[in-house]
């Protein structure tokens, strides 16, 4: 039996948790079967699942050099991956394509959709014409660089986007949660600004550690299962028996099978050896390149109510950071009560190409905590991208 052991977050977190536990088609349980999932996110939409980095999930790094240490390497596996997919079926290449991610993805997305959009705009730069080749489904070699496939729009849940804001911002959560108190939230805030100094002074190990820390501190001392759900008595994807139900299935050498695994991979839900790796780039901030990108592209980002982590308050802070122009008018706009049927979903805010949701009623993981209303707000969402941009960005 595999004890159930608190997420040690990405970098490192497979996909496959996404598939089999959140919004894939089917879900697994204690029970180690699979059951048709109620509210799926490809019932309207085609998901493509990646394990990112190397390393990850059934993803095997032979050596440690194999595993990216920084963004830049991230992107350019990922990249390469996707013109291969869409290689594969050019049919695709002209579909709307959106990129999503959760938790430490909220770095993966705004850096793969910046590394994307500069191929683009290279392109656009040779003289040819995105949009023609949009319409026709050609491809051609745009100065060394081959469109490969079109980008509507990014989407982050619970993500880590700007680490040296969102550290800041936990003392205060855990606070107005009553997980500690008043002197504890003071302690918790000296933990922060020394985090800050470290990332300032780029001493970014450091600053992993230090931050890791402050984060175990709390959970040891207001005695949470995990910060990612201030309400949950085992962590996510965990039975009530401490069995680790997902790794139990996804390490079966059938379902490996099924899925093309290697059988000598060993699924983990988050690799230490990956995340150890990837630890310098941990605090490491992409809140510039969600500058770059807000004018270009659509963003949804969105999180459940209980996630003291990669929260409500975490995400807001570095959202009011930003030097995107249209900033003051989209915390001007009023934030909506968000209904779906007759029961509150959540609450939302949007303008012009950024929205953001929080979700009544979820932690970290919010398709599975709330299957019905996730579904409700990605169709929604996407849909009015599409309705509103025929093309892809100019």
């Amino acid at each position: 039996m595999k004890l159930c052991l608190p997420s040690l977050g990405g970098p490192g977190c497979s996909s496959m948790t996404g598939n089999f536990y959140e919004f894939g088609p089917w879900r697994t349980a204690p029970d180690l079967q699979l059951h048709k999932n109620p509210h799926p996110w490809n019932q309207r939409f085609g998901i493509l699942f990646i394990d990112n980095p190397v390393g990850t999930g059934y993803s095997i790094a032979e050596k440690d050099e194999d595993i990216p240490t920084d963004q830049d390497q991230v992107v350019a596996h990922l990249y390469s991956a996707l013109s291969s997919f869409f290689d594969a079926d050019p049919v695709l290449k002209r579909r709307p394509f959106f990129i999503a991610g959760e938790s430490y993805a909220g770095k993966y997305v705004p850096a793969l959709g910046h590394h994307i959009m500069k191929i683009m705009e290279r392109g656009r730069s040779s003289g040819f014409l995105v949009r023609e080749l949009h319409q026709h489904g050609e491809m051609g070699d745009l100065k060394g660089h081959t469109y490969a496939f079109r980008l509507d729009g990014l989407i982050i849940g619970n993500g880590l986007t700007d680490p040296k804001v969102q550290v800041q911002t936990h003392a205060e959560t855990a606070y107005n949660f009553g997980l500690i108190d008043k002197n504890q939230r003071a302690y918790v805030d000296e933990l922060a600004k020394h985090v800050v100094q470290l990332v300032e002074k780029e001493e970014w190990y450091a600053a992993y550690k230090a931050r890791t820390a402050l984060v175990d501190w709390i959970q040891n001392v207001s005695g949470l299962a995990t910060p990612l759900d201030v309400r949950r008595t085992v962590p996510y994807h965990c039975g009530q028996d401490g069995t680790e139900f997902l790794r139990q299935f996804l390490n079966r050498k059938a379902v490996k099978a099924a899925l093309k695994a290697e059988d000598k991979a060993f699924w983990i839900h988050c690799n230490p050896r990956v995340r150890r790796i990837m630890a310098v780039d941990t605090m490491k901030s992409v809140k510039w390149m969600v500058d770059d990108l807000l004018p270009k592209l659509p963003l949804l980002l969105f999180q459940g109510q209980y996630d003291i982590k990669d929260g409500v308050a975490s995400s807001e802070e570095w959202m009011r950071t930003l030097t995107w122009h249209g900033r003051e008018a989209f915390f001007e706009t009023q934030r909506s009560l968000w209904w779906v049927g007759k029961t509150l979903a959540g609450y939302w805010r949007s303008f012009d190409t950024l929205s953001h949701v929080v979700v009544v009623g979820a932690g970290h993981q919010v398709p599975a905590d709330q299957g019905l209303t996730s579904q409700h707000m990605i169709e929604k969402w996407i849909a009015h991208v599409l309705s509103t941009r025929s093309s892809l960005p100019k």
